[in-house]
């Protein structure tokens, strides 16, 4: 419980200055890593490979979508730290619960923004060319970005309310 916690405060903590400064604290996602591996260690050594096997493979799949610009670099460090709180599948449920949260949550921000008719051009644009060939979509003036941390921070929490709270939000993978 002790480490469902220190997920939940750091995760908040990253939302706040995620949407305040745009970057998520390198020291706040390193000591969230050293506090997981730490408390998987002392629960056994199937436990911390379990967790460092999930954080490698995180920040592996993250780096790609960094090297797309889809996420920042702090973004990705955060989903690495936090997928590795959790045990197998409940790493892959925050993923899951994490990329719902954000679809969500770009949209809210591209209708704040008045910029929701160039997503959904955009969305348009990029799915026509799977059923017709010849199609380009019109990228945005601006790169549209959003704190991130906020859809990590709700993807933990979901998790964490799978747990306690709310057990419906289980999902069985």
């Amino acid at each position: 419980m002790f480490l469902t916690w220190v997920v939940l405060a750091a995760c908040a903590v990253a939302a706040v200055t995620d949407m305040r400064m745009r970057r998520i604290p390198n020291r706040l996602t390193a000591a969230l890593a050293a506090v997981v591996f730490f408390m998987r260690a002392t629960q056994g050594i199937q436990s911390l490979a379990l967790a460092v096997a999930v954080g490698v493979g995180v920040l592996a799949l993250g780096t790609v979508a960094f090297s797309f610009g889809w996420l920042g670099g702090g973004d990705v460090k955060l989903t690495a730290a936090v997928a590795a709180s959790y045990s197998f599948p409940d790493a892959l449920v925050f993923l899951i619960y994490a990329s719902i949260a954000g679809g969500v949550f770009a949209a809210l921000y591209a209708a704040a923004t008045g910029r929701l008719g160039t997503v959904i051009r955009n969305l348009g644009g990029v799915l026509r060319p799977l059923a017709y060939e010849g199609t380009v979509a019109v990228l945005p003036p601006a790169r549209i970005a959003f704190p991130y941390a906020t859809a990590i921070a709700a993807g933990a929490l979901l998790v964490s309310l799978s747990h306690t709270l709310m057990p419906f939000l289980r999902l069985q993978l």
